[in-house]
Formats: C-alpha cells, structure tokens, sequence
C-alpha cells in the first residue's frame, strides 16, 4: 500500500509518495508557513482569484518524496 506523503491544499486529496505534485512559481506560496501544494493544475488554477498573481504564475511540476520524510 503507497504512503501518504501530503495533502493538496485545495482539495484535500492524498498525494502519495512517488507522486507528481505541483507548486506555484510565486515565492509567496512556497514560504515555509505557507507551503501550497497542489494535486493537480486543476487545484493549483483555482487558488489564483484568492492570491491575486500576476499573469506570468505558472505551476511547477516535481516529485515527492520515495519515502515519507521523518520529522
């Protein structure tokens, strides 16, 4: 059975370990207290109204983690 690695901040939907997530070019979404993830384009789409970006926002495809991460 695959781990959970995270949450989707939109949706709320599982991302496994080994899974491709997504994160939002602009740094103010990537801070430690913030750290938005996204499941999907989708999801990463729909929290542009809320966070008022420019237009040049994109989604940045990567990978989580093989293993969860201990903490």
């Amino acid at each position: 059975m695959a781990q959970v690695w995270k949450k989707c901040s939109v949706c709320k939907k599982e991302i496994l370990c080994g899974a491709t997530y997504y994160l939002c070019s602009v740094s103010t979404c990537n801070r430690k207290r913030t750290q938005l993830i996204f499941c999907s384009v989708e999801c990463w789409d729909s929290h542009l109204p809320e966070a008022r970006h420019r237009p040049d926002a994109g989604a940045i495809e990567h990978v989580a983690p093989a293993a969860p991460v201990a903490r």
